[in-house]
C-alpha cells in the first residue's frame, strides 16, 4: 500500500511539472528554479531536472542569500552541492534586507527575494508554492482585509513566473522526497510563530483542518474561483481607463465619473499592476471617497510601507522607494 501511494506522489509531481512546461514553455527556453534548499524547492528542482531534457529546456537554479540566519552561508553551500549532484548550473546572490521599511522582516525579505528573481534573465522563473501555501495565502489575505484580488492568491502563471506545484499538497511533496531519498534544509525561522505566515501555517490551519478535513484543498480551490472573478475585474478596469495606459498619474476625473464600486476596482487594479499590495478595504474605500469628493484645495494622500498615493493639480500620483 505504501509503495503504491509513494508511486502516486511521484507521478503527481512529475505530471504537474511536465504539464506546466507543456502549457507555457517552448523548446530552447531558459528556466530557473528559485532554490531555497527547503523541501518544496528541492522537490521542484529534482523533478524539473528530470524533465528539462525531454522538454528541450535550459534549466538552472538560483539561490537568494538573505544573510538573516547564522546558517545562511551553510545553506548556500548545501544548495550548490545539490545542484552539482543533479548537474544543474547554480548561482547565488547575496542581498541586504532593509529593516526600517515599516513592513516587517518577513515581508521585506520576501520583497527583496522577489526582486532578485525578477531581475534574473531566464525566460521563466519556477517557484515551488503548493496547495498548502495557497490556502495559507488566501487565509492571510482575507484576514488582513483583502478583497477578491487578495483571495485569488497565487496564479500558476504570472508574467514570467510559473508555479507548477500549486495543485499538490505538501504531503505529496514529502512523499516524492521520500521516494527519491532527497535531503533538504530546515530553516529554523519557519518555527517562529511570531511571523504571521508561520502562525497561520503551524497553528491556525491545523486547527481549522481538524474540524473541517480538506480545508486546505477547499481554500486552494476557492482561490482558483476568485482568480477567475479577478480576471473579469481586471477587464473592467481596462475598460474604465477609456483607452489610457495603465500608468500613473491618472486624471481624478476618471474616478469621479465612475460609480463607487468601479472607482475602487480601478484603483485596486492600478496598484496591483504596479506590483504592490493594495491597502485594506477600509483604508482604500476612504481614500477613493476622498478622490471622488475632495475640492481643488484638498490633497488626499495615503502613505504605506512600500508606496505613496496622493493628489496634485487634478491628477493621482504614485511613487515607491527604490530600496
Amino acid at each position: 500500500m505504501a509503495g503504491s501511494r509513494n508511486k502516486l506522489f511521484t507521478e503527481a509531481v512529475l505530471q504537474a511539472v511536465a504539464a506546466c512546461f507543456s502549457r507555457h514553455t517552448d523548446e530552447g527556453d531558459s528556466v530557473v528554479v528559485g532554490f531555497s534548499g527547503g523541501l518544496d524547492s528541492t522537490v521542484l528542482l529534482h523533478a524539473a531536472s528530470g524533465l528539462a531534457g525531454s522538454a528541450a529546456l535550459e534549466l538552472s537554479a538560483f539561490h537568494v542569500h538573505h544573510g538573516l540566519s547564522d546558517n545562511a552561508d551553510a545553506w548556500t553551500d548545501s544548495c550548490a552541492r545539490v545542484c552539482q549532484a543533479l548537474d544543474v548550473p547554480f548561482a547565488a546572490l547575496r542581498v541586504a534586507v532593509p529593516d526600517q521599511t515599516g513592513e516587517g522582516v518577513e515581508s521585506s525579505a520576501r520583497r527583496v527575494r522577489h526582486k532578485a528573481l525578477a531581475d534574473h534573465p531566464a525566460d521563466w522563473i519556477l517557484l515551488a508554492h503548493h496547495a498548502d501555501d495557497q490556502a495559507e495565502t488566501v487565509l492571510h489575505n482575507l484576514l488582513r482585509g483583502a478583497g477578491v484580488r487578495g483571495a485569488a492568491a497565487m496564479p500558476e502563471l504570472h508574467g514570467r513566473v510559473l508555479r507548477p506545484l500549486l495543485g499538490l499538497s505538501r504531503n505529496a511533496l514529502e512523499g516524492y522526497a521520500r521516494v527519491h531519498q532527497l535531503r533538504w534544509i530546515e530553516d529554523e525561522s519557519n518555527r517562529d510563530t511570531r511571523y504571521t505566515r508561520n502562525f497561520l501555517r503551524r497553528e491556525i490551519l491545523p486547527a481549522i483542518s481538524s474540524r473541517f478535513p480538506g480545508a486546505g484543498e477547499q481554500l486552494a480551490a476557492a482561490a482558483s474561483r476568485f482568480s477567475e472573478a479577478n480576471s473579469l475585474l481586471d477587464e473592467l478596469a481596462v475598460l474604465d481607463l477609456r483607452g489610457g495606459a495603465p500608468e500613473f498619474p491618472l486624471p481624478l476625473d476618471l474616478f469621479r465619473e465612475l460609480s463607487d464600486a468601479r472607482a475602487r476596482n480601478l484603483l485596486r487594479a492600478m496598484i496591483t499592476w504596479h506590483r504592490v499590495q493594495p491597502p485594506d478595504e477600509r483604508r482604500l474605500n476612504e481614500f477613493v471617497r476622498q478622490l471622488r469628493t475632495a475640492g481643488t484645495d484638498r490633497r488626499p494622500r495615503i502613505d504605506l510601507a512600500g508606496y505613496s498615493l496622493w493628489c496634485e493639480t487634478g491628477m493621482l500620483l504614485f511613487t515607491k522607494p527604490d530600496y
